[in-house]
């Protein structure tokens, strides 16, 4: 699945809400893996951003995110914005 957070650096509350409402049509799966993209001008700042993203995965969806790989990637743009590509274990 993939989804779209906006939400500034460090609004982890934002963050939160905004990543439980795109995944709760799915929230009795289990995550594999999570490749996100944090966008910004310079690269440690894009992946400082995923990294804040994929933590709030875990506050956000304890269950589905509880073995899940995550890897943060950079993605250029404007701040305050992630893709994510959320890959679940098939049943």
């Amino acid at each position: 699945m993939k989804l779209h957070v906006t939400a500034g650096p460090g609004d982890t509350a934002r963050m939160v809400t905004e990543l439980r409402a795109a995944t709760a049509r799915y929230k009795a799966r289990d995550a594999a893996f999570v490749l996100t993209f944090g966008q910004a001008h310079e690269p440690a700042d894009g992946q400082a951003y995923a990294r804040d993203i994929n933590k709030s995965l875990h506050k956000a969806r304890p269950h589905m995110f509880s073995d899940a790989t995550t890897r943060d990637f950079w993605n250029g743009g404007a701040s305050g914005a992630a893709d994510l590509e959320i890959y679940f274990y098939t049943r």
